[in-house]
């Protein structure tokens, strides 16, 4: 293994002239870690988003940067500042070498629209090798939102991918999942830096060829420094993550034609439908959504079908009919001015208590002087009878009231005469229901 020392700096930015800054850090963390081969600073750090700051390249700023790197004899990406090139507005990242010579320029390939508007898109991918180390990648940003240019860039040969970023919303989140993902993916380093204030929200990250993080910043300035070991790159695409999965190869073998891809064979008439490319607007009606299939080509699915599987008919065979008691008897409800006192044990005052049983048409009156007067209403026929409960056994009177209440069956309209017979052997249980209110009504009475 031979390491590569590598550095990311994230710091605070402001909208003004920020170079003086980053020279001064870049000196701090020189002198704290000299072994240190590479600095990677975040995007649009030297003077923030401001397209007033926009120049052409080579100028002044760029100059500047170049110095700074044959100062300290190290290659330098300064994060991207705005170019002016051709009347159009790019946002570029140059890639400087120890000598200070630019060797390359990346314009940022996927511009965050609609919100960084009036910057144009580059079209070019680029990668570089460092001598006795290895080959690098570079994207900006919204860039690696795309994993198609991930992937360009590790099919020309880098194993590491500099991400500079500035991201201070809400979603800062998912970009540190996507570099997470991506560098398992492709079996790649990611070094994604954020910067702070204007620049961002921090959380600057480097993350491993397997989806690991190195080293996750907060949202202070911080040096996220490490040692990148090629060795370990290169043996993981040989023989697989974990020698497991092989990504690339399998990639590379692959026997399907994304016509995605295909500008002459793509159908772009779903992205099409998603309407142009704008910013919400909270008056703004959102359209209905269009299903994929009422504009598309229909497609066909090539799973072959399951029989459908045939239930036989089974023959329907009607029992007689059993009637069976359709009133179930609720408990009686005795209500008792009891004491506010949960733990009072004494026995209340039952005078002019009442107890009723809507099921049975029973209402019962205790007075004072111990008698009970029982009201049984059944068909409109009413039976009063006054007890002393001291000297008449109750239950015996109960019995009575019991035996003289009428029993009404229900009957299906059949005129069967065995079907009769068998409905009048049912009628001890159709009493069944009034068993249990009169044993309940004993109970209650011998309290």
């Amino acid at each position: 293994m031979t390491p590569f020392g590598i550095a990311g700096i994230q710091m605070n930015l402001h909208h003004v002239n920020n170079v003086d800054a980053i020279e001064e850090r870049i000196d701090v963390l020189m002198s704290l870690y000299p072994w240190v081969e590479m600095v990677l600073i975040s995007e649009l750090a030297a003077h923030g988003p401001l397209h007033d700051f926009a120049e052409t390249m080579p100028g002044v700023t760029e100059e500047r940067f170049c110095e700074m790197a044959r100062k300290h004899n190290i290659w330098l990406i300064p994060g991207s500042f705005f170019e002016l090139r051709d009347g159009a507005i790019f946002n570029t990242a140059p890639v400087i070498n120890p000598q200070g010579e630019v060797i390359a320029r990346h314009r940022k390939l996927f511009p965050f629209c609609p919100f960084e508007e009036g910057v144009e898109a580059g079209d070019e991918f680029v990668v570089f090798d460092v001598p006795d180390a290895g080959r690098f990648g570079l994207c900006i940003c919204y860039d690696m939102w795309f994993p198609e240019v991930l992937r360009e860039l590790t099919s020309m040969g880098a194993e590491v991918i500099l991400h500079p970023v500035l991201t201070g919303t809400n979603d800062r989140e998912i970009e540190l999942n996507l570099a997470r993902s991506s560098g398992a993916l492709f079996q790649s380093y990611i070094i994604d830096i954020n910067g702070l204030g204007v620049g961002g929200v921090g959380q600057s990250c480097i993350i491993d060829p397997s989806g690991h993080v190195i080293h996750q910043a907060g949202e202070t300035n911080e040096f996220l420094v490490t040692e990148l070991d090629f060795d370990l790159v290169r043996r993981q695409r040989e023989v697989g993550l974990r020698s497991l999965g092989q990504p690339l190869k399998s990639f590379r073998d692959r026997k399907v034609d994304f016509t995605v891809y295909n500008k002459e064979q793509r159908d772009n008439s779903y992205l099409n439908s998603l309407g142009p490319m704008q910013k919400p607007t909270r008056t703004a009606k959102a359209k209905k959504a269009i299903e994929p299939s009422l504009m598309m080509q229909p497609i066909v699915s090539v799973t072959p079908l399951v029989p459908p599987i045939i239930i036989p008919e089974v023959e329907q065979v009607e029992l007689p009919y059993e009637p069976v008691a359709t009133k179930i008897l609720s408990p009686t409800h005795l209500d008792l001015p009891l004491s506010n006192d949960p733990m009072n044990t004494t026995t209340p005052n039952i005078e002019q208590t009442e107890c009723n049983d809507e099921h049975l048409g029973i209402h019962k009156h205790v007075s004072a002087e111990n008698t009970e007067c029982i009201d049984i209403n059944s068909n409109s026929s009413v039976i009063d009878q006054t007890i002393e409960a001291d000297k008449i056994n109750p239950v015996s009177k109960v019995d009575e009231a019991e035996e003289s209440l009428p029993v009404k069956h229900e009957s299906r309209g059949q005129k069967n005469e065995q079907d009769n017979n068998l409905v009048e052997k049912k009628d001890d249980k159709e009493l069944g229901w009034v068993k249990g209110a009169a044993a309940q009504l004993k109970q209650y009475i011998k309290s």
